[in-house]
């Protein structure tokens, strides 16, 4: 084993891999074939246009992956005069700006694009290496690690060109090594993408049933109009706080958790709404004695909570599971009553007529919240218990689905991540005969 280049983060690789740079890696024979984008001057919203040749901006760059949001184009006289910052089909992307050194393969389908100023083209030396996986090693944890660490800048972090190319990978002698370890882990990203895919068809299907369930029911041929809106003749539009246990009222959580407790009472923040789930493992956790203070803020199977500021709405079931954690500030209880089915009432909360009922209870510019009193006025369309059930029903189904799904991805993501740090720094070989 070996390791060369007094760069930190590198790991330790078999005698017969080389560690050797981004510029190296390039094909001499193209002069371009490792270059920054345009300088601001040479290129400016002046020069856009509303189709011809696409310039390919910082948000065109995921992390290992293509995302084609921007729509800015250039004429074709003007990616001719930008030639040394066009970059094509099967290309690598690099980015300047932070997250800084993310990159992505350019897809095939277009002829070219011209890269923004803060893109770097890598147009790799197909006879020596294999794209694929230069493309797998620069997505690698130890290459953005030194990337980061050769970055600059406090508010922004970013690289530049003479920085990045210095930096080098760890790459097999043998071109059919890097061949066998970049299809491993690109039938991963396939299997990934496949998932990506159904979960974007299974969130359009719900998109679409939350449109048609939650404003006109099952099976109905008569309609109201309403606060709301029109609604089947036979729904009501009711106050939340009209339809919570009236012994548990809407209410936020403790106000000062204190110190954390590693063996406390796991309290939920609006941060913890960020997770597909909820990880009490990951939640603060708060004294049995500052949670028996809140007592009425405990929650238990079937309650609502709700985020009062940042994700606004993004309401959760709670399930038996996670019974018993209490709730900060930012968060506010919404008990359930015999009155409403929670899943239907949580279900009514997201959708686009109540959201913006509660939109017009937000309070502040900068920070965002929605205080308890203007939540209790919330408006929401009420169905027949049985209604509701078959509703709640339809729809929990489909967000099982999703459930399901972002599961697969994610165990996918950790085999890969695994995979690549392996298979990447050579302490898994592959078979070459």
């Amino acid at each position: 084993m070996k390791q060369e280049s007094n760069l930190t983060g590198l790991v330790e690789i078999p005698d017969s891999w080389n560690y050797i740079s981004i510029y190296e890696l390039r094909n001499k024979r193209d002069r371009y074939s490792f270059t920054g984008g345009p300088f601001g001057s040479d290129l400016k919203s002046e020069h856009y246009t509303t189709e011809g040749v696409k310039v390919l901006q910082l948000q065109d760059i995921g992390e290992g992956e293509f995302i084609n949001k921007s729509n800015v184009f250039v004429t074709e006289e003007k990616a001719n005069e930008l030639s040394s910052c066009n970059i094509f089909p099967d290309d690598i992307i690099l980015a300047k700006m932070a997250p800084v050194a993310r990159c992505c393969k350019i897809p095939k389908g277009v002829d070219r694009y011209v890269m923004c100023s803060d893109g770097i083209r890598l147009s790799v030396d197909k006879e020596k290496y294999n794209t694929e996986f230069v493309f797998q090693a620069l997505s690698s944890k130890y290459f953005r690690k030194i990337a980061e660490a050769q970055s600059t800048g406090t508010t922004r972090a970013r690289i530049g060109l003479n920085d990045l190319k210095l930096i080098p990978i760890a790459i097999p002698s043998e071109i059919n090594e890097q061949q066998k370890i970049a299809t491993i882990l690109r039938t991963v990203d396939e299997k990934i993408e496949v998932i990506e895919e159904q979960i974007k068809e299974t969130e359009t299907l719900k998109k679409g049933l939350m449109q048609q369930l939650l404003t006109k029911g099952i099976g109905h041929t008569k309609f109201k109009n309403s606060p709301l809106g029109e609604i089947p003749e036979s729904w009501e539009v009711v106050n939340l706080n009209n339809l919570v246990n009236p012994k548990r009222p809407i209410r936020y959580g403790i106000v000062q958790t204190g110190e954390n407790v590693p063996d406390g009472i796991p309290c939920l923040r609006v941060a913890d709404f960020s997770k597909v789930r909820f990880d009490k493992s990951l939640m603060i956790k708060t004294s049995k004695e500052i949670s028996d203070s809140y007592k009425q803020t405990v929650l238990i199977e079937n309650d609502i909570v709700f985020p009062l500021r940042g994700c606004i709405g993004n309401v959760r079931v709670i399930k038996q599971q996670n019974a018993g954690i209490n709730l900060t500030r930012g968060v506010a209880l919404i008990s359930y009553s015999k009155k409403i089915n929670p899943s239907y009432l949580s279900w009514q909360i997201i959708s686009q007529k109540v959201g913006k009922e509660i939109l017009l209870q937000v309070n502040g510019t900068t920070l965002k919240e929605v205080p308890i009193s203007g939540l209790k006025k919330i408006l929401i369309p009420v169905a027949s218990p049985a209604e509701q059930l078959k509703i709640s029903e339809v729809l929990d189904a489909v967000d099982e689905k999703l459930e399901v799904l972002q599961a697969r991805k994610e165990n996918f993501q950790e085999l890969k991540k695994g995979l690549m740090q392996q298979l990447l720094t050579g302490k898994m070989r592959v078979n070459l005969n």
